[in-house]
């Protein structure tokens, strides 16, 4: 499959996962159930590209790039699928520890770690652009949530955005620990 209709499932994922937060902000049960497909389309072409393409490294290098994406995906798994469901208290309430206790969207943060290794990966300016255009359209996502979406889904957001940083601060994470 070409990069191009990779680059366009992925990209019609992030649509749909937009539409599923209006959906959930306005509470359509039946279409936020139809909407959840698009979460899934975002991951659809990575499996295409390990199972169709191949690294151009060595293996020694290819199999670490590979144990740090599985790492990576890992967190990013934790972060978005793990984490708040069975860490917040009420559906409706807004999560702010854990992860998202030193950023507001740590999912992005793995997510950009995950691409950028990809394309290390497969070493292949083709791939290295779709990445950066998941990357692109994940940022798009996120920033509409975060101004637009999310203030109006949970009343204390406001709070959370001047407590908590939109990626990272260390200053946050060291504050936290202590």
């Amino acid at each position: 499959m070409g990069l191009i209709k990779l680059f366009i499932i992925g990209a019609t994922g992030y649509l749909l996962s937009g539409l599923y937060d209006v959906a959930v902000l306005y509470d359509k049960y039946l279409l936020r159930k139809g909407l959840y497909l698009g979460f899934f389309l975002t991951a659809v072409p990575y499996p295409i590209m390990f199972l169709t393409m191949r690294s151009p490294l060595g293996s020694g290098i290819s199999t670490l790039l590979v144990l740090l994406v599985l790492l990576f995906t890992a967190l990013l798994a934790y972060s978005v699928l793990i984490e708040i469901p069975r860490s917040a208290n009420a559906h409706g309430t807004l999560y702010r520890s854990g992860t998202y206790s030193f950023s507001r969207h740590p999912g992005f943060i793995w997510y950009t770690v995950v691409n950028i290794l990809i394309a290390v990966y497969f070493w292949d300016i083709g791939i290295a652009l779709v990445c950066a255009g998941f990357i692109v359209c994940n940022l798009v996502l996120i920033a509409i949530e975060d101004s637009v979406l999310f203030p109006r889904m949970f009343a204390d957001y406001g709070e959370y955005r001047k407590e908590t940083p939109f990626f990272l601060s260390l200053q946050n994470m060291i504050h936290r620990r202590s």
